[in-house]
């Protein structure tokens, strides 16, 4: 009997310490899988079915193998819920079941954490730094907070502050005295560093962890050293590492730069900081250029891909550098240990800003390609700079130097075998991942069934719109509120939830709408407390959403959820994967949709006694050949197309029996 089987079998030592624990023979079979890699020093892919017990799986045999200082473990997961129920409950019921004595420590970034120093700094500077007297009182409350919170991270705030007011007290990079901060023995930032080099298994997000990579590659770094890294939904990571290898600046965040300096540059002796007030005001002026241009360039579209450099003015990288060199003249000069840390910090600011901008404003290439992304209704404006396969960089930077790499979540299969993991392998650059996928636990025949309404095609939107907002609201009488319904599109939601709102009222559904007012959380527990209601959500709803029990019985999918085509990435990408022979549509577009198809369909089936239906409102998955790739990917349960308002079996399955 493995190590695995007998802590997690039954009269085990978890069975025995957790009440409701059930053997799991899918979560065992994890289990060893991730313990033989890291034996083996192998990279690792496992596709663990919602209900499998999949972090379990992964933290035993990361306790087990952690060891410091060479051998610690990194945990890498998208959601704060997640990493949260890791370092609060799971690694510290599972340490004192094995009695292991090493630490675990949550990792954040420096700039989540309030700097005392800063805080009190700030409270003696609030009519130079606030012309909001809401900025102010909220400075107000965070100062009351830093004195007395002993965790100093601003997810333990109970409201949410300005961006204003956060930057005035944040820790910084660069604007820190250390063992000659007055506060040093009580800094919440200082306490998080000895943790994390303190702990042998460290929670990170896939943000952090890229952060780390990317500092890596300038001589930085975040983390300490480590060994093995699991990533938990691992479906996210190729996103991310576009984003974060890449760069990002908007408008807004180039002004609040400035506006920054400016507030320190006021604090300088009246004429000593005139060479950098007019270095300011000259990339203020370069700035409202360059972004007026940016949104003209893009019109109406969301995303416009900056195919050469000519594209837009290239005058504001000169404008930032020219700032950034007049700031950290001044920083060296400046005898004032808080001011020159100040300066120091917005000439750090400033300087990576102007870096981004020439890098977007460097035009598209052959392995990165640059664009200009709208906000809608007037929203900001962003210059973007992604690489177009960060694969090669995650293989040979961040996974060729561990010993081994285990990528899960419960969606990364999507193609038959034996190719089921092959976007993945393409997306992390891993080529010779050990592979396994393992089923949920649930019994999908007679917990879920899946019921196609095939309305018109979303490829003819107006009749697709219209057949929608006719049909929604009998589909959502029928389960009597309790649903989720799930879209990909704003636009699309919106004129959806104006059609069906009146008919929902008369049925005595409530609508809850995103981006109505209601942070996602909140929605949620609305949802919950105010049944019968249906949720129409975008994105963030189709995965990392729980909710078990009955108040959920119903998963509306209105469409087949394909990535945006006219993204410059996405475009980007397809035009590479052509040229190199493949066929853009099955190697790109149809995975992502397959997985985030499954996502969306695992809202419905949370724990062994829920149960409900999927409806799905597209016909083109029985309608084209493709669809079959969708229904192929679900777990076995009854499936049956709407006909002429009778339920029609889809290849002779028979109706759930409840």
């Amino acid at each position: 009997m493995t190590r695995m089987r007998e802590l997690l079998g039954p009269g085990g030592a978890i069975a025995a310490r957790y009440g409701a624990f059930e053997e799991r023979e899918s979560q065992i079979a994890m289990a060893e899988a991730v313990d033989r890699a890291f034996h083996d020093r192998a990279r690792l892919f496992v596709e663990a079915g919602t209900g499998t017990g999949k972090t379990f799986a992964y933290l035993l045999p990361a306790l087990l193998h952690a060891d410091l200082p060479d051998r610690r473990v990194v945990v890498s997961t998208w959601t704060r819920n997640l990493q949260e129920q890791l370092v609060e409950r799971d690694l510290p019921f599972l340490r004192e079941i094995l009695g292991v004595p090493l630490e675990a420590a949550l990792v954040q970034g420096r700039e989540n954490y309030v700097c005392r120093r800063r805080a009190e700094l700030a409270l003696r500077r609030t009519d130079l730094l606030f012309e909001s007297p809401v900025a102010a009182r909220e400075l107000n409350q965070l100062v009351a907070w830093a004195a007395t919170d002993p965790k100093g991270t601003r997810s333990s705030l109970d409201f949410e502050p300005r961006h204003e007011s956060w930057a005035a007290v944040r820790a910084e990079r660069g604007n820190c005295l250390g063992t000659r901060s007055p506060h040093f023995e009580a800094c919440a930032w200082q306490d998080a560093k000895k943790r994390v080099r303190d702990a042998g298994v460290l929670v990170v997000n896939h943000a952090l962890l890229l952060a780390d990579l990317k500092l890596k590659r300038s001589g930085g770094a975040v983390l300490p050293p480590y060994a093995y890294l699991i990533i938990d939904e691992a479906h996210h990571l190729e996103e991310i590492a576009s984003e974060h290898l890449g760069g990002r600046v908007s408008r807004g965040g180039v002004l609040s730069a400035l506006k920054q300096a400016q507030r320190v540059l006021d604090e300088l002796e009246e004429g000593a900081s005139d060479a950098a007030h007019h270095a300011l005001t000259r990339a203020r002026y370069a700035t409202q250029e360059l972004f007026e241009k940016a949104a003209r360039f893009a019109g109406p579209r969301l995303l416009a891909p900056i195919a050469t450099p000519e594209a837009l003015p290239r005058g504001l990288p000169t404008a930032l550098h020219e700032l950034h060199d007049r700031l950290a003249d001044h920083a060296e000069r400046e005898r004032d240990e808080a001011l020159k840390g100040d300066l120091s910090a917005r000439a750090r600011v400033v300087q990576e800003q102007a870096e981004q901008v020439a890098r977007a404003l460097a035009g598209s290439s052959a392995e990165e390609v640059a664009y200009v992304e709208r906000g809608e209704e007037g929203g900001d404006v962003s210059l973007c700079a992604a690489p177009i396969d960060p694969g090669p960089v995650l293989a040979k930077e961040l996974f060729a130097p561990l010993q081994s790499v285990v990528l899960t979540s419960a969606t990364l299969a999507v193609a038959p075998p034996p190719d089921r993991f092959s976007w993945l392998a393409r997306g992390s650059g891993i080529r010779d991942a050990r592979k396994l996928v393992l089923a949920s636990p649930f019994d999908y025949r007679r917990q879920a069934r899946l019921v196609i309404d095939p309305l018109p095609e979303p490829t003819q939107p107006e009749a697709w719109l219209a057949a929608m907002i006719e049909r929604l609201p009998g589909h959502l009488r029928r389960s009597e509120g309790r649903a989720f319904v799930l879209f990909t599109s704003r636009k699309t939601m919106e004129a959806v939830a104006a059609g069906t709102q009146a008919a929902l009222e008369r049925a005595g559904i409530r609508l809850l709408v995103q981006g109505q007012g209601l942070p996602r959380s909140r929605m949620v527990e609305e949802f919950r407390a105010s049944q019968p209601a249906a949720l129409f959500g975008l994105a963030s709803f189709w995965e990392g959403v729980d909710v078990p029990g009955q108040e959920l019985s119903h998963v509306v999918l209105t469409r087949l959820p394909f990535p945006m085509p006219d993204h410059p990435l996405e475009k980007a990408r397809s035009d590479r994967a052509q040229k190199s022979g493949a066929d853009p549509f099955m190697t790109l577009s149809l995975p992502k949709a397959v997985l985030r198809f499954k996502q969306g369909f695992g809202r419905l089936i949370r724990r062994k006694d829920d149960t409900g239906v999927v409806t799905v409102l597209d016909a083109r998955i029985i309608q084209r050949r493709y669809g079959r790739l969708f229904l192929e990917a679900l777990p076995d349960c009854p499936k049956l197309v709407l006909r002429d308002g009778e339920e029609i079996p889809l290849g002779g399955e028979e109706e759930a029996p409840w």
